[in-house]
């Protein structure tokens, strides 16, 4: 089994969204209505497209190289994005906005890795601090709290035409937390 990491390319966008749709329909399935999920999977191909236009946009500011994929023998099962906040209230803090593996290759250190290799992309960047948005349910708070992840609040999480709660998870010493993940 051959496993690598590196930044996304445009053309990833279908390994991308594949790795997005279905890590939600795994995670999320049962807390979240299942006409959004099943829309997400119905409309693979619009909505993959949707995913291209994205990387697109992030090329052309610059930041592409802040979108890692994990693939397993050349196929993309994780994914992980990393950026400057647009919340004023952690102004000072990088955002980790995604981290996705599939499933079946949960359990094997690639998410590990993935948020390690984010830790660094947003420490080279001159961060100190870090958050994410965690949906309230999703049991990978329980891999965010083992690396010290402090929950600071809770938040309604705006999501097409609903609002589901999500808990921000707060990291004040990305340092400490790079040496953790080694």
């Amino acid at each position: 089994m051959n496993i690598s990491y590196r930044s996304a390319k445009v053309s990833d966008y279908e390994g991308i969204y594949y790795v997005s749709c279905y890590s939600w329909e795994e995670t999320y399935r049962g807390f979240m209505p299942d006409e959004y999920l099943d829309d997400r999977i119905n409309n693979f191909e619009e909505r993959s497209l949707r995913t291209k236009k994205y990387l697109e946009h992030l090329e052309f500011e610059g930041e592409l190289e802040n979108y890692l994929v994990c693939e397993v023998d050349g196929k993309i099962v994780g994914i992980c994005q990393y950026s400057k906040t647009q919340n004023d209230n952690y102004a000072d803090s990088g955002l980790l906005g995604a981290l996705y593996v599939l499933k079946d290759y949960q359990g094997m250190g690639i998410g590990k890795e993935l948020f390690r290799l984010a830790v660094v992309g947003l420490m080279n960047m001159g961060y100190k601090t870090m958050y994410l948005e965690c949906l309230v349910g999703n049991k990978a708070i329980d891999f965010y709290k083992k690396y010290d992840g402090e929950i600071i609040e809770v938040i309604d999480y705006p999501i097409s035409n609903f609002t589901v709660k999500a808990e921000i998870v707060y990291y004040n010493h990305l340092r400490n937390l790079r040496e953790k993940l080694k």
